[in-house]
């Protein structure tokens, strides 16, 4: 577009008509439908993402146009697009719309209307310099909270925006699900962990594009900054949700986060593993529990530490014809002489337990017949949706269920996800 002007973010002003606009795309939002706003009998929707072009320079950018265009917009431009933007409108920030979206260095905002301004993929020139901005925290990365803060949040705090850094423990398969409205979303979920607890807490993202990179995290290596995490109530537990005001900075180049990471890798290869630092936290060993003491703790939705010895007495053969590499966990049920605990079994317990691989189980699955139990004794914290297994006993289906010397006698401390149903 003849007669533009390369600005630099903090050189905007609102009289601007024709400004050229160069940075790298933070964050996005999904897209959502104005259904009163129609043009030609069309829908109309917007979308935003958050754009930056140095260390400290932020800003939030909206989208407006037919249906098509705006979703089309979204699949698009993603997080680490380079970007050049043509002749967007200027506006002031208004502190209503501002509670809705990511906490920026600029007062003003971009509005990109479709016919009116332009984006487009910028070349591959300036990569060098604009890429490792993407692993700079949008927030000041040392205000954060602790998980241990975070569960400690009354029940009354719902819906409390906290900035967090965290390493990914694990991240479970994407799924669909169906809102109250009967609206089908996909949803994704992760456990994320620190050094102030070794209790996990539960991440969901419900956005396309986070859900994707989610692919990219690996479990025990991966940090993540959040910034303006939503921390809310469900049933007895917190969770955490990443929401339109959210901002997500894998490997954040900081020291807390290099330090966070070392710390958690020392951990896991630490004797006695996340049983250990459990009790080296809290000051407290797991004491044995029944199924129904568990249950009973349960009930009071904080996180304890106790030792489970059970049967495994339910297996559903029918989920492990199911199978494929992306099922994270079975359905089970834990059987003593004080009742039974439904939970989800992670397939590497299984596997351990079982003797081979995810594959020879979806081959293979029939073999399981001829089980009869699995005994299994658990470090469990629970209330975090965390449980340790210590130990695992070999199969006693002819009734012996004393610990066996057998090579299964004492396998590796595990995670397992607990899940009661």
């Amino acid at each position: 577009m003849a007669g533009v002007q390369k600005v630099c973010l903090n050189a905007l002003n609102i009289n601007q008509k024709n400004a050229l606009i160069l940075g790298i795309i933070i964050a996005k939002n999904s897209p959502r439908t104005i259904s009163s706003r129609r043009k030609n009998g069309e829908s109309r929707a917007v979308t935003s993402f958050t754009l930056r072009d140095s260390e400290v320079d932020t800003i939030n950018i909206d989208v407006w146009g037919l249906e098509y265009f705006v979703f089309t917009f979204y699949e698009r431009f993603l997080v680490g697009d380079i970007v050049e933007i043509t002749a967007p409108k200027i506006c002031i920030k208004t502190g209503e719309n501002e509670n809705f979206r990511p906490q920026v260095s600029s007062p003003f905002y971009l509005s990109i209307n479709e016919g009116a301004s332009d984006v487009s993929i910028h070349g591959s020139d300036m990569q060098s310099s604009y890429l490792p901005l993407l692993h700079i925290p949008s927030k000041h990365s040392s205000a954060y909270y602790g998980l241990a803060e975070v569960l400690k949040l009354p029940e009354e705090a719902n819906n409390v925006y906290v900035d967090l850094l965290v390493v990914v423990k694990s991240v479970m398969s994407a799924k669909k699900i169906k809102t109250k409205t009967g609206t089908e979303m996909s949803i994704r979920s992760i456990e994320v962990i620190d050094n102030t607890t070794p209790a996990a807490v539960t991440l969901d993202m419900f956005d396309a594009d986070t859900i994707q990179r989610a692919e990219d995290w690996r479990p025990l290596e991966s940090v993540l900054f959040i910034a303006d995490a939503r921390v809310s109530w469900r049933g007895k537990a917190v969770k955490a949700q990443i929401c339109a005001r959210s901002v997500i900075t894998h490997q954040p180049h900081t020291a807390d986060a290099e330090a966070l990471r070392l710390y958690i890798q020392n951990q896991a290869s630490t004797r006695g593993g996340e049983a250990a630092a459990w009790a080296a936290w809290s000051g407290e060993k797991a004491c044995a529990a029944s199924v129904a003491q568990v249950k009973d703790r349960l009930s009071t939705g904080a996180p304890f530490c106790a030792a489970l010895h059970a049967l495994l007495t339910n297996l559903d053969l029918e989920d492990i014809n199911k199978m494929n590499e992306n099922t994270d966990d079975l359905k089970v049920r834990f059987t003593d002489h004080t009742g039974e605990l439904t939970a989800r079994l992670p397939i590497n317990v299984l596997e351990d337990a079982i003797g081979c691989s995810v594959s020879i189980l979806i081959t293979r699955y029939l073999y399981l017949h001829n089980i009869c139990f699995y005994s299994f004794t658990y470090i469990i914290v629970v209330g975090s949706g965390l449980a340790l297994p210590l130990a695992l006993l070999k199969s006693v289906g002819d009734g012996d269920h004393s610990p066996s010397s057998g090579p299964y006698a004492r396998l590796p401390t595990r995670a397992i996800k607990k899940n009661l149903i």
